[in-house]
C-alpha cells in the first residue's frame, strides 16, 4: 500500500537521496533494499531541493511512502504560461512499475486542479525511454523536442488537461 503526502521537512535527507538514484535506461531494481540511508545534505545538480518549501512555493512537492519508506516524491509550480510545471518526480528503483508514479502524479494533477491550474507541463528526455512511455501512458501528449550540440539526449516536452 502507497500512501501519498505532503513533503515534511524531515524528508529532506531521503528526498536528496532518492533525487540521486539511477533514472536513466531500465531502472527498475527489486533487489534493491527499501530503506535508502540519508543524504548529508542536498545534491548539486538539483539545487531546488535545498529548500523544498521555498522552491515549491505556490506550487506542491509530495512524497510516497510504503511501508514505512520513502519510495517516490515529485512536485509542481506554477509557470509563467500559468501551467502547473511537474518537477522532481522519482521513484524508487525497486518500486518501479508497481503504481507508485501513477499514485504520485495522479494526486500532483488533483492538486494542480484543485488550485486552479487547468494543465501540466513536464519534460523528459529520451535516454530516459521508461519515462517517456510512462508520461504518454498517463495521457501526456508531446508538444515538443530539444536539443543541443553539447547534450547526449533529446528532452521531450508533454502537456495534460486537468480538472473540470
Amino acid at each position: 500500500m502507497v500512501t501519498i503526502r505532503g513533503f515534511q521537512d524531515a524528508d529532506a535527507p531521503l528526498v536528496w537521496t532518492l533525487s540521486t538514484l539511477p533514472n536513466v535506461g531500465a531502472t527498475a531494481d527489486a533487489s534493491m533494499p527499501l530503506a535508502l540511508e540519508p543524504a548529508a545534505g542536498p545534491p548539486a545538480a538539483f539545487d531546488d531541493l535545498a529548500d523544498v518549501r521555498a522552491s515549491f512555493a505556490g506550487g506542491d512537492f509530495l512524497v510516497a511512502e510504503h511501508d514505512g519508506h520513502l519510495v517516490g516524491m515529485g512536485g509542481f509550480v506554477p509557470n509563467a504560461d500559468g501551467q502547473a510545471e511537474v518537477l522532481r518526480v522519482r521513484v524508487h528503483p525497486a518500486t518501479r512499475r508497481q503504481g507508485v508514479g501513477r499514485a504520485l502524479m495522479a494526486a500532483l494533477e488533483d492538486r494542480a486542479a484543485a488550485s486552479g491550474l487547468r494543465e501540466m507541463f513536464l519534460d523528459t528526455a529520451t535516454n530516459q525511454p521508461e519515462a517517456v512511455a510512462f508520461y504518454q501512458g498517463l495521457g501526456y501528449r508531446e508538444i515538443g523536442r530539444e536539443t543541443r550540440p553539447e547534450w547526449t539526449w533529446t528532452l521531450v516536452y508533454f502537456t495534460k488537461s486537468v480538472g473540470p
